[in-house]
């Protein structure tokens, strides 16, 4: 019999770490003190993550020294060219998220992100729910981007660069060892608390309870998942780490690109063959194919080295690609290490590495992670195991996803995705029960009540309603003021950062406004608008 998870109750997340286990002495007052305190933990998870992204950029500068001292020249060039990337391409990301910004306030932004602050300022902007409605994204979704850009082009080379250099020049020094820890650590915790950010969000759960929710209610479960996601994210980046280095004494950088590039070839031509390429951010045209191929191989990259069990979602990698993709790493490691041989040589030069001692890392570390991710499965809350194993593409799941709906926001989550992916199949139904709610939903804005049983009608919301959705003329007006308009031209013109930027980089959030930030939009203009005539709808018990 299929297994269906159960959807969490409102606020049923909210109660999070409030579960105290039944174990005693110490174990108990270690879960209550936990359970008392979780918003101090929570901000010192935050920081704790900033300031090992801060380090790790730290060391892998000093490395970068200490490859031009010692005369390791290409360690050198390839470390830099990491940081470069990394610091350019943030630096890019600040621009189009804050270009409508002052700009003294854009000035202030690219300093804080090249005196390598960037990770703290972040962090304390999630902490204190610090979002700037002049912003391209808002806090949360700037620290996941700038995070994954990090992992992304510093931390993953970082590990097999500096991993290289271990073998090849003997290179143990504490600088060496600590900047090596402190990549893999980093890109590890990262990948951990990302998967672990987005499950216990509350406003996730809310949306999407057959996909978000494993994580355990209580305590000590909570710290067992977490702990497994480490371990899985950290042997899969030391794994794929040790798997390139070794198939580069095989047979060189070509064996190297041959083999990691088939396997991304691969990926990409199931996606097409189940017609699944585009991106579910929707952008459509040859725009949409350039945006869903870069899009695609980011995300694939990031979770072939760092398991992000976030990406399993059917709009990114996809459940039962994402533990092939587990397994493949762990069998790459397995069969990079059994033909490696030790007196391997290339153009004279000696590797530090014994083919004993290689099967016998390769091996503890393959059978840890299919340990980790076995005792993970039977970890996290009964029915979401089959998340892993998910067949189905984007398009299945959003219409699945629509059909067992149970609130307004569930149901209206559909209309963020790319129309490709569900017009065709279920856009009647939502058109008409577009038109059925959209009345209620006005009239609830105009008595001051934005927020109707947690589906947040706010400006944004109306410009993902398309024109052809909206039957009535005197409506689809009402619905497009001047601020709805410049969401609607931006979105167009850049998809990717306005839609990410309500959204979180995938179609999976939302941000709720305070009191206070309510009454400013209603002072402000940003809904006005009249009935026309138009008669008040009754919401029905």
């Amino acid at each position: 019999m299929k297994i269906e998870p159960t959807p969490p109750t409102p606020g049923r997340a909210a109660q999070i770490f409030r579960k105290v286990d039944s174990s005693t002495g110490i174990s108990r007052r270690f879960t209550t003190f936990v359970a008392e305190n979780q918003t101090l933990l929570r901000n010192l998870e935050l920081y704790g993550m900033a300031g090992l992204s801060m380090a790790d950029m730290v060391t892998d500068i000093m490395m970068t020294l200490r490859f031009l001292e010692t005369g390791a020249s290409d360690f050198a060039l390839a470390s830099g060219i990491c940081i470069a990337v990394t610091l350019g391409l943030q630096a890019v990301g600040v621009f189009l998220m804050n270009f409508r910004m002052p700009w003294r306030k854009q000035l202030l932004e690219q300093l804080i992100s090249w005196s390598l602050i960037r990770p703290g300022v972040d962090a304390y902007r999630v902490a204190m729910d610090h979002n700037d409605a002049n912003s391209g994204a808002n806090a949360r979704t700037q620290m996941t981007g700038f995070r994954c850009l990090e992992m992304v082009c510093e931390g993953i080379p970082g590990t097999v660069i500096q991993l290289s250099a271990v073998f090849l020049n003997g290179d143990f020094s504490p600088t060496a060892i600590v900047s090596l820890a402190s990549s893999i650590l980093t890109s590890a915790c990262i990948s951990a608390h990302l998967s672990y950010h987005w499950d216990t969000s509350e406003q996730e759960r809310e949306k999407q309870p057959r996909f978000y929710g494993y994580f355990p209610d209580s305590t000590r479960g909570q710290v067992i998942v977490f702990s497994l996601l480490l371990l899985m994210s950290l042997l899969t980046l030391v794994i794929r780490s040790l798997s390139v280095i070794l198939l580069s004494w095989i047979g060189g950088f070509q064996l190297v690109g041959a083999v990691l590039g088939g396997e991304l070839a691969i990926y990409l031509f199931q996606k097409l063959l189940r017609k699944d390429f585009l991106y579910w951010v929707p952008y459509e045209g040859f725009g949409g194919l350039l945006l869903a191929f870069f899009l695609r191989i980011i995300i694939k990259v990031a979770y072939d080295w760092s398991s992000v069990v976030q990406f399993r979602h059917p709009s990114e990698v996809g459940g039962y690609y994402s533990t092939f993709t587990l397994c493949f790493t762990v069998a790459l490691g397995m069969v990079c290490t059994l033909i490696y041989e030790t007196d391997n040589t290339s153009e004279g030069v000696e590797y530090y590495v014994e083919q004993r001692l290689a099967i016998q890392v390769m091996g503890s570390c393959c059978v840890g992670l299919l340990l980790s991710f076995v005792v993970f499965l039977f970890s996290i809350k009964p029915g979401y195991a089959r998340t892993f194993f998910d067949t189905r593409t984007a398009s299945k799941y959003i219409q699945d996803s629509w059909h067992s709906a149970e609130t307004d926001i569930q149901k209206f989550n559909c209309l963020v995705f790319n129309e490709v992916k569900w017009r065709t199949q279920i856009g009647e139904e939502v058109k008409a029960w577009v038109n059925k709610m959209l009345p209620l939903w006005l009239d609830a804005e105009e008595e001051g009540e934005l927020d109707v049983e947690g589906f947040f009608f706010d400006d944004y919301t109306k410009s993902l309603v398309p024109d052809w959705i909206v039957e009535d003329p005197t409506i689809l007006n009402e619905i497009r003021n001047e601020r709805v308009m410049e969401f609607m031209t931006e979105r167009r013109s850049m998809a990717i950062l306005k839609t990410s930027g309500s959204l979180a980089l995938n179609p999976h959030s939302s941000q709720r406004w305070s009191g206070s930030q309510r009454a400013s939009h209603r002072s402000s203009g940003g809904s006005s608008r009249s009935s026309r005539g138009r008669p008040k709808v009754v919401a029905q018990p």
